[in-house]
């Protein structure tokens, strides 16, 4: 007997390279593997008639988990407190006192609020490119029961302003963290947590931590995270302190660049920039609302759509929820269809290549996708049900249409994580989510208060 057997739902979008869409489909699942996916018919034709649990899935829509390629879990905090200002001010007065700030009781709960918000959205798996502590992020990764690649956050020059906490540190020092973490969290979580380097941001590492940290990473088989020129700044930034090389020159200078590694935002990147990521398969993580928000003009350049026009792999991001304001995925993807308003073209990034940057596309971008990111046997069982008896779902010609239009994770009825119910009927099933929202509420206020950010959560409207 298999341990769980999903079987008549409307639909099940594969995502598998013929991207079939099951009509009736099913899927027999067992020791958090997929065993056999297809019609009800065939499933049970395989010999899986049986199943510890059985979910019905009439009434349902099937897809594979979303990836979440890019968001900063321990500063979730500052939602709230950031808002209306440009990217320096947000960094360097709100999000890095907050992420140094935090205690380690503190620095959980924010993570836990975030992957609350996340998974109840369809994210199973994220990749948070690095904080100060991210053994707390390990810690509630494991106990919500999702997928997340995490890193130490590496730096060893300032950002052009002096920095709080650990983000001030020597090479050897920011080495060795590196290394520790890598070393320590391999295999965390029952293997669902899987260990990065990161290099902080293009213009706070140095060269000689540039290339430690490529050759750590070679050496334990593992990915680079790093953000790279967001903004005009960025590269305007680096080439002051480096002599008027850009960022992309000079990480390819130090052999940075490789298939293993998963570059942010990257909105100002040149032609033969983008030939270059290309040409070494480096990964890409694009994040529209942050762009949208702290005014970057990135979604006007467009490089997004440069280099899926050379075949780079890229995903979506939803950065920090303190600037985002949501970490529902799947609205956040919906974003990119701005293009076709700056570019008056209304066939820009259609459902099929959002639903293919959510599910796929960012597993290859976490280089997970040998397990995750389309519904195949042999693969984790990593899935949602969404609930079509919403009114979002009516009419339904072509639910991809649905899906990468319209609806948001709302409509998720149910999330299973390596074949565990994590979400059913919209609820978490082994967490009290509104005593941990409680207890995030109460924290989030004292972190703020001695920080000394609080004040920049009064309303501009007078409160009576």
């Amino acid at each position: 007997m298999i341990d769980m057997l999903v079987r008549n739902a409307d639909w099940l979008i594969t995502m598998d390279p013929e991207r079939r869409m099951v009509r009736d489909g099913a899927m027999a699942v067992g020791g958090g593997e997929i065993k056999a996916v297809g019609t009800t018919a065939g499933v049970e034709a395989a010999g899986y008639r049986e199943a510890a649990r059985t979910i019905d899935g009439r009434g349902r829509l099937i897809t594979p988990g979303f990836i979440d390629n890019h968001q900063h879990l321990a500063p979730f905090f500052v939602r709230g407190l950031g808002d209306d200002v440009p990217l320096k001010v947000f960094l360097h007065d709100r999000c890095y006192p907050m992420e140094a700030g935090v205690t380690d009781e503190e620095a959980y709960l924010a993570a836990m609020c975030a992957l609350l918000e996340s998974v109840r959205h369809g994210t199973t798996t994220l990749c948070d490119p690095g904080s100060q502590n991210p053994e707390n992020s390990a810690l509630a990764v494991d106990e919500v029961g999702c997928r997340a690649v995490l890193s130490r956050s590496l730096t060893d020059m300032a950002g052009g302003r002096a920095m709080p906490g650990t983000f001030d540190s020597t090479t050897d020092e920011a080495i060795a963290s590196g290394l520790d973490f890598v070393e320590s969290h391999a295999g965390a979580a029952g293997g669902r947590v899987r260990p990065w380097f990161s290099l902080r941001t293009e213009r706070m590492v140095s060269d000689r931590l540039c290339v430690a940290v490529r050759e750590m990473a070679a050496e334990h088989g593992t990915g680079i995270v790093s953000h790279m020129i967001s903004n005009r700044d960025s590269v305007e930034h680096h080439q002051r302190v480096f002599d008027g090389e850009r960022p992309i020159a000079r990480y390819e200078r130090n052999g940075v660049l490789g298939p293993n590694v998963q570059l942010v935002h990257c909105h100002f990147l040149t032609e033969e920039e983008c030939d270059l990521l290309a040409e070494r398969d480096v990964k890409v993580s694009m994040c529209p609302t942050a762009s949208a928000v702290f005014g970057w003009g990135g979604l006007q350049r467009a490089t997004h759509l440069k280099l899926l026009e050379r075949g780079v792999t890229v995903g979506v991001g939803t950065d920090i929820g303190a600037c985002s304001h949501t970490t529902d995925i799947l609205r956040i993807a919906q974003y990119f269809r701005v293009y076709r308003d700056i570019f008056e073209d209304a066939s820009l990034m259609p459902a099929e290549t959002i639903l293919e940057h959510l599910t796929i596309d960012g597993a290859r971008s976490v280089l997970w996708d040998d397990q995750i990111g389309s519904l195949e046997a042999g693969k984790r069982a990593d899935f949602l049900l969404f609930d079509l008896d919403r009114p979002e779902w009516v009419p339904l010609h072509n639910p991809l249409s649905n899906l990468g239009h319209g609806v948001s994770g709302d409509s998720i009825d149910t999330v299973v994580i390596d074949g565990n119910v994590i979400v059913e009927a919209g609820e978490f099933v082994n967490l009290d989510a509104r005593a941990i929202m409680a207890r995030g509420r109460e924290a989030a206020t004292a972190a703020a208060e001695r920080t000394g950010l609080a004040h920049f959560a009064t309303p501009r409207w007078p409160v009576v």
